[in-house]
């Protein structure tokens, strides 16, 4: 029998061009899977709005944490420790939701004055290790694709790209393929999100040199509560269902 979404680890990075709808969806896919089993979400982007998309309250973020930085990985004047130690971090700065998840915040880079960027970046990278043991991980990642250069999707088992009805979506999830080809990540699929019309849906779909996972319509209950600055997950059903489908065909994967 092959394994169930309980049973078998998910590791997935959502992420796209800026505008796409990327974190409205990685909350949701979060919350789909913080019903079923332990998961860890990570904010990645740093415009930090999943905890608000999520509908919880926003963690400190890891990167104004100047002092645990500094504590743990050295920096400022000393010697930088290249594996700080980290296994506390994540029950101390993490908040919960749904009935077994958590969040984690990584925050904009330099934040809180850290003297030592290199200390922050192995404090960082030793963290998303630790979380990246897990079985299951939604990592919600700074628009565009500079962090496939710099590595930081490297452990996932799966990127799931959102992708608008736009020729810059879609150019920009083909760059997101190559590169995410580079630092070993070969299961890279797309969702097609605000759709109005089963055309666009179509254009887009032959425009995508990758696999689609779902199609998900414009949906005037997630365009409310972005107005609102409430949770969109909350908001719409509609996108809680697209969510559950996301889960369902990733999980479908060989």
């Amino acid at each position: 029998m092959a394994p169930t979404v309980e049973d078998r680890a998910l590791k997935l990075a959502v992420t796209g061009k800026g505008g796409v709808g990327k974190t409205t969806l990685a909350a949701a896919i979060a919350r789909t899977l913080a019903t079923e089993r332990e998961l860890i979400a990570v904010d990645g982007d740093p415009d930090m709005n999943l905890a608000e998309a999520i509908g919880i309250e926003q963690p400190n973020p890891i990167t104004q944490e100047a002092e645990l930085v500094e504590e743990r990985a050295g920096g400022a004047g000393g010697l930088v420790k290249m594996r700080p130690p980290v296994d506390d971090v994540l029950d101390t700065h993490s908040t919960h939701f749904g009935t077994s998840g958590r969040l984690i915040t990584i925050g904009p880079p330099g934040g809180g004055g850290t003297g030592c960027l290199c200390a922050e970046n192995n404090f960082i990278r030793t963290l998303l290790g630790e979380v990246l043991d897990g079985d299951a991980v939604v990592m919600d990642m700074e628009a565009g694709i500079e962090h496939l250069g710099r590595g930081t999707a490297r452990d996932v088992d799966a990127m799931v790209v959102v992708v608008e009805p736009t020729r810059a979506a879609v150019d920009t999830a083909h760059r997101v393929r190559s590169l995410a080809a580079d630092v070993g990540v070969d299961d890279v699929s797309a969702v097609v999100n605000k759709v109005r019309t089963e055309e666009q849906a179509a254009v887009i779909r032959d425009a995508l040199d990758l696999p689609v996972l779902h199609t998900v319509p414009f949906d005037e209950d997630v365009a409310a509560a972005g107005l609102r600055g409430t949770s969109p997950v909350e908001a719409s059903s509609g996108l809680r269902a697209a969510a559950r489908s996301i889960v369902d065909a990733v999980d479908a994967r060989p």
